[in-house]
């Protein structure tokens, strides 16, 4: 009964963070950019200010989405059967649940709206979790009660690191990839979109677009591809190639002014632990 009681008064907790319509929140505000509808007023006015700042945010995010999904599906027709998936937002109904029928998924995320929803639809499933991971804390992920009870080790595992990359230092980034890369079995694979910039010959332009992006709440740090990558070390890349090109987009689908002046860029890739 004590344990009931205390789950319960959990529960409410949890649903109250998620109601709480008096500020913006970040998780759902990128729901709201994603044509999800686990938002509120509060939020879809604030979006609508950030895409002020920055008017293509909206399509990166989408992309980025999108990119996820077609992993997804990619993932489980190669025979990936259980994922694990860092920084994952408000989990809709076209998560990565929906492109990998029948498999293990535990979902994380460091803020507690995303959490407190997430629990909510996923707790009447046996398959599915959502748990509170902070990507710079990766040894209390991979021991939560959630991944140890649906990640099997003798199996491998698709881990997602979508977007965490742009918000940790390089060497929370590093840490995080090896602490994965020495859990994981081998033949697991990360998937994720790289957000990088390329050559800028006025780098004030760059400096530019961070204070924009500090002013809509989401300090990022951008790096070149070359870069991105090698922070993920020793994790091996099978496939890196621009975003539009993985989802089969024209080429002019990003247009000039959506590199932001900084020669900004997606890319789809896929990070494998080889055999050892």
């Amino acid at each position: 009964m004590t344990n009931s009681i205390a789950t319960d008064s959990h529960h409410r907790s949890s649903s109250s963070i998620f109601l709480d319509t008096s500020v913006p929140n970040v998780a759902r505000i990128f729901d709201f950019m994603v044509g999800g509808t686990a938002n509120f007023e509060v939020d879809r006015q604030a979006a609508t200010e950030m895409l002020k700042i920055l008017p293509s945010l909206q399509k990166w995010v989408r992309l980025r989405r999108a990119f996820i999904q077609e992993a997804a599906h990619i993932l489980y027709k190669e025979g990936f059967t259980q994922f694990l998936d860092i920084a994952s937002g408000m989990p809709s109904d076209d998560h990565i649940h929906a492109f990998a029928p029948d498999c293990r998924i535990v979902y994380s995320d460091i803020n507690p709206v995303a959490v407190s929803y997430g629990r909510s639809l996923f707790s009447d499933h046996e398959t599915i979790a959502y748990i509170r991971g902070n990507g710079r804390e990766p040894e209390a992920i991979v021991r939560a009660p959630e991944v140890l009870k649906l990640i099997h080790m003798d199996k491998p595992v698709a881990i997602g690191l979508n977007g965490i990359q742009l918000f940790m230092p390089e060497a929370d980034v590093r840490h995080m990839a090896q602490t994965f890369y020495e859990w994981a079995p081998a033949g697991s694979k990360l998937f994720l979109v790289f957000q990088t910039h390329g050559t800028m010959e006025e780098p004030e332009n760059y400096y530019r677009f961070q204070d924009l992006c500090r002013q809509a709440q989401l300090p990022v740090e951008l790096n070149t591809l070359a870069d991105s990558v090698e922070m993920l070390d020793p994790w091996h890349p099978s496939l890196v190639e621009p975003i539009t090109q993985f989802l089969g987009l024209p080429d002019d689908f990003i247009t000039k002014e959506d590199g932001e002046g900084i020669n900004m860029a997606f890319y789809a890739a896929f990070l494998l632990k080889q055999d050892q």
